[in-house]
Formats: structure tokens, C-alpha cells, sequence
């Protein structure tokens, strides 16, 4: 009976788990539903993350080539220089859209990554992964690791390219959120933009290119004045207004597609999967319309106004500039009221010397007195200490290490004194004890020699 009792108890127990895991991993706020052709689609803003709509936004999808923005966001973090050199040494050994690499072949990292995001080269993903991690499995823990850091609960990679996998599959929303951070990354934003791309045959110090090849971007918002019929009318699929970002199809995925579009100073992205055709762009512009024509952004705070200079007492520069690292913006549905009693409060906390970009403290926005938003303030300018020899050199590091060793000196120097003391006094009274026990031995023999001898 206590066997099945504890058998009850944990499988109750694990239930309470598994459904409040499932609460925290969904997106914790209401959305409008959008009209939709394809059962699945999210709006979210930029600046945000806000969802502006959707449809089934937390349902399981397979993520197709949409994947391989995620994997250019972690090549970009990860490799200091774009421009180096990376030798094609292997068959990449994967099917499917493909620059057609060949072993010898010399690319750079950056141009890969075009290849990547522009063509949606499979042979592009599996070279830039073994560049960053040594393997494709390895480079996919790395995906699903920085994936959870970003907000994606309900995502697992198992590749770097989205070929059909049964654990390989994310959500609209969990991927919207994913192109969002890899939005914020210039190099990215300027690749997915780009509408076509040539590698010329070339024989070079860094390059070595056999083949010359030419893509267009896969984004037909990009480029392309074939038509679709939206909001009843014949219109061309280019929209002036996208700027990227990425397309994806299997048979299991569907037609997937991630969009970014600006207008009215608002960043929104879409994501829409399991789509068919191009009914993929009618329903990415339905969800990107939506979003512009249903919610309006407001900024509170412009970080390019905001600046503002301190004094520091014994400096070169006697003052260094700063603002905050971001804007603040609020994103208003139609009609909303907007609460503009706002106030600001500086934390500054920094340590010369500073230098452009290092964070010098926090700005704390409050919405009467609720703390809204906590945002990094960071110099605009270098500052250095007058002092720069203490300051900005080990000599601190080495004046600590030599008041350490003289305090340990001393404290040793104090203790081989207190036990010479020991040892002195011990000495004495070992030496007290041996005299009295020796004065004692001479009186006794003094006794011995005085006293006369008994004639016999």
C-alpha cells in the first residue's frame, strides 16, 4: 500500500512539473487572432518582442531553412573576423539547396554566410558549423543552448540547416523571437537585404575560388514582381517596405517564411510555416499589415537625445559622455491611452578608465512608480585618470602583493619570536632546575667529606 502511495505521489508530482514547465514556455501575454490561409503565423514588434497577432503561435512546427538564421547569428557571435579564410577540406556530404562547395576551395566566412542566408545553402551550414564547434552535433548543442538564453523554450536543433528531422522543430513564435536577435546583429541585417550575390573565379592570398556562381535571393519579397491576389487585388509579390529575412520549404515543413518590414519608424517580423505556394507572402504581408495598421510606436525615450556628460576629478578629459545603450519605445494598439507620466533615474557606477561602448551604469524608467524598464547607460567617449600609473598599470596588483608579503613576514617574524621567547624561558628553567639539583649534589658531597671516620 506505502509503494503504491509513493508511486501516486510522484507521478502526481511530475504532472505538477511537466504542466507548469509548459505554462513559463509558452508566450505569456494575449494576442490577436489573424485571418490566415496556413494554420500557423505570429507579428511580433522589433524593439519589444510584443506579439501584435497571430495564429496558433505556440504550436510545434518543423522550421525548414528558416533555421539557418539562427545558425548565421551564432556564426557572426562567434567568429572575431568575417573576413577570414576558411579551406573547404571535405565533401560537405548534405542534399538539398547547395553552393555546390568544392574540396581546395578557399571562402571567406562572410561569404559563406551570404551563400547561407541568400541561396539557403545547406553545404554553406554544415562548413560554417564544423568552423565554429567541430561538428555539426556539437554546433547544434550550441543552437538549442543560446536558443532557451533567447526565450525559445520550445525549440530543439539537431542541425544547422533544417533538413527533415523529427527532433528538429520550433514554434512561430519561438522562431519569430529567434529572428529578432538575429536582426540585431548589422552584418545580418545587411546580408538577408541583399538581393543577389556573385562569387567571380578568383585565385588569390585568401581567396581560391574554382567556380564562379551567382544567386538571387531566395525572398521573393525581395525581387520579385510575379503576382498574388491580396485584399482582392493583383499585386506584385515585391514589398518595398521587407528587408529581409528568410525562406524555408521541406515536403514536412511546408512553405516557411521569416519577414522583416519597416515603416513609420516600426520593426515588425513576421513568421509563417506549413504554408503552401505563395500563399506564404499573402498571409507574411497579412501579419505584417496588421502590425503596422493596428498598432503605433511611441518612443519615451530616443537614446540619441538623451545624452548627457560627467565630471570627473583628476582626469585628462575632466568629463566623459554617455546615454543609454537602446531607446525605449512603447507599442501601442489603436486607440490606447498612453500613460505619460514617465520619470528617470541614474545609477551611475564605473571605474577608470573608461572607454567608448563600456557601460558606465543603469537608467531606470518608471511609469509613475512602477519601474518600467532598466536600461545600460554606456560612454560615447574615453576618459583616463590623471594618475594613469595607478590606475591603469599593475602597480596596485603589485603594491597589494608586496603589503601581503610584509604583513606574512611579520606575522612569521612575530611568531618565531613568541616561540624563541617559549624556548628562551624554558631554557632558563631548565637551567635554574640543573643549578639548584647541582647545589643541591655539592652540599651532600660537602657533608660526606667533614664528617670524621669511625676508628676501627
Amino acid at each position: 500500500m506505502k509503494k503504491k502511495l509513493s508511486y501516486l505521489i510522484v507521478c502526481l508530482i511530475t504532472m505538477i512539473t511537466l504542466i507548469n514547465s509548459s505554462i513559463v514556455a509558452f508566450a505569456d501575454e494575449t494576442y490577436d487572432n489573424v485571418d490566415l490561409m496556413a494554420n500557423y503565423g505570429v507579428v511580433i514588434d522589433y524593439e519589444t518582442g510584443k506579439v501584435l497577432g497571430g495564429k496558433n503561435i505556440d504550436s510545434k512546427v518543423y522550421p525548414a531553412s528558416t533555421t539557418k538564421i539562427w545558425t548565421a547569428y551564432l556564426v557572426v557571435k562567434n567568429v572575431k573576423n568575417l573576413d577570414e579564410p576558411v579551406k573547404i577540406t571535405e565533401p560537405p556530404g548534405v542534399d538539398g539547396s547547395s553552393m555546390y562547395l568544392e574540396v581546395g576551395e578557399i571562402f571567406t566566412v562572410r561569404e559563406l554566410l551570404q551563400g547561407l542566408l541568400i541561396h539557403s545553402s545547406n553545404d554553406a551550414a554544415v562548413v560554417l558549423a564544423k568552423y565554429v564547434s567541430g561538428s555539426t552535433q556539437d554546433f547544434a548543442q550550441l543552437m538549442n543552448k543560446e536558443a532557451k538564453k533567447a526565450g525559445a523554450l520550445n525549440t530543439h536543433f539537431n542541425n544547422p540547416h533544417g533538413l527533415p528531422d523529427d527532433n528538429h522543430y520550433t514554434t512561430p513564435y519561438d522562431m519569430a523571437m529567434l529572428a529578432r536577435k538575429a536582426m540585431s546583429e548589422k552584418v545580418i541585417r545587411e546580408i538577408v537585404s541583399t538581393k543577389s550575390i556573385s562569387f567571380k573565379q578568383q585565385n588569390t592570398a585568401t581567396s581560391k575560388i574554382n567556380t564562379s556562381r551567382y544567386f538571387t535571393n531566395t525572398n521573393l519579397f525581395l525581387t520579385s514582381n510575379d503576382k498574388i491576389t491580396y485584399r482582392k487585388q493583383s499585386i506584385p509579390i515585391k514589398y518595398d517596405i521587407v528587408d529581409g529575412i528568410k525562406t524555408g520549404y521541406t515536403d514536412l515543413a511546408g512553405r516557411c517564411l521569416l519577414s522583416s518590414a519597416v515603416k513609420n519608424d516600426m520593426r515588425v517580423i513576421a513568421a509563417v510555416f506549413k504554408s503552401t505556394g505563395t500563399n506564404v507572402y499573402v498571409d507574411s504581408r497579412t501579419l505584417l499589415d496588421y502590425g503596422f495598421e493596428n498598432y503605433t510606436s511611441k518612443t519615451i525615450i530616443n537614446k540619441d537625445d538623451y545624452t548627457k556628460t560627467k565630471r570627473v576629478l583628476f582626469t585628462k578629459e575632466k568629463e566623459f559622455i554617455y546615454q543609454p545603450k537602446s531607446s525605449y519605445k512603447l507599442i501601442l494598439k489603436n486607440g490606447e491611452a498612453q500613460n505619460s507620466d514617465y520619470t528617470y533615474k541614474e545609477n551611475l557606477d564605473y571605474h577608470l578608465p573608461i572607454y567608448e561602448g563600456d557601460k558606465v551604469g543603469t537608467l531606470d524608467v518608471y511609469n509613475g512608480n512602477k519601474l518600467e524598464k532598466t536600461i545600460d547607460l554606456v560612454s560615447t567617449s574615453e576618459i583616463h585618470s590623471t594618475f594613469a600609473f595607478f590606475t591603469e598599470s599593475n602597480f596596485l596588483k603589485i603594491l597589494f602583493k608586496i603589503i601581503l608579503f610584509l604583513i606574512l613576514a611579520f606575522v612569521l617574524f612575530l611568531a618565531y619570536a613568541v616561540i624563541r621567547k617559549k624556548y628562551r624561558r624554558k631554557m632558563r628553567q631548565l637551567s635554574k632546575k640543573n643549578k639548584k639539583k647541582n647545589t643541591k649534589n655539592n652540599k651532600k658531597n660537602v657533608q660526606r667529606k667533614s664528617t670524621p671516620r669511625k676508628k676501627r
